[in-house]
């Protein structure tokens, strides 16, 4: 792991954490902030939980601060408490395992499903776009399901689709239907 600063500053989601000098975490670069919470609400005893809050670094203040962003509540977060740079982005699994599924920013499935299995493959989630070459330049038939719309009136992969109509003509019941095809 890296090196570990102090919480000077918090305003909402937003924290400014002080590092020892000539040891500035990159931008982008994850802090784990470890916080106790007592469930029991006697004081530190066996009902005492800890959870780790991952923290983004967006802006280097100067005076040995940086600015983060809170990838979750800040609440019960206090000035003084310590966030360690783990030396690496936030990453979250891609390839086939993935697809299908939903996960936060942080890479934790939200969809009820186990994680991925260990191996999978992560990427930091701030990469430079595809190159141009590497895109595909043809246009190619975006299929929904949807004999109706397949037939009357293609997508195209990657491009915009607008629905139009009056008040009652089933537009929505539409959208919530090409949602439940590709999904």
């Amino acid at each position: 792991m890296g090196v570990e600063g102090r919480i000077v500053q918090i305003t909402g989601p937003v924290l400014d954490v002080e590092f020892p000098p000539e040891h500035l975490p990159e931008i982008y670069n994850a802090l784990h902030i470890t916080r106790t919470s007592d469930q029991s609400g006697q004081g530190h005893g066996s009902g005492a939980s800890q959870d780790i809050l991952v923290a983004e670094v967006q802006q280097h203040l100067g005076n040995d601060w940086v600015r983060c962003v809170a990838m979750g509540s800040t609440d019960g977060l206090r000035r003084g408490m310590a966030a360690l740079d783990t030396g690496s982005p936030i990453t979250v699994p891609v390839g086939p395992t993935t697809l299908g599924r939903v996960f936060n920013v942080l890479g934790q499935p939200i969809d009820g499903k186990p994680a991925p299995p260990a191996g999978t493959p992560t990427y930091p989630i701030h990469r430079p776009s595809p190159t141009l070459a590497e895109q595909s330049t043809e246009a190619q038939i975006f299929e929904t399901g949807m004999k109706v719309i397949d037939l009357i009136c293609p997508f195209s992969k990657g491009g915009k689709m607008g629905i139009f109509g009056g008040a009652g003509v089933g537009k929505t019941i539409t959208i919530q239907e090409l949602i439940r095809n590709i999904a």
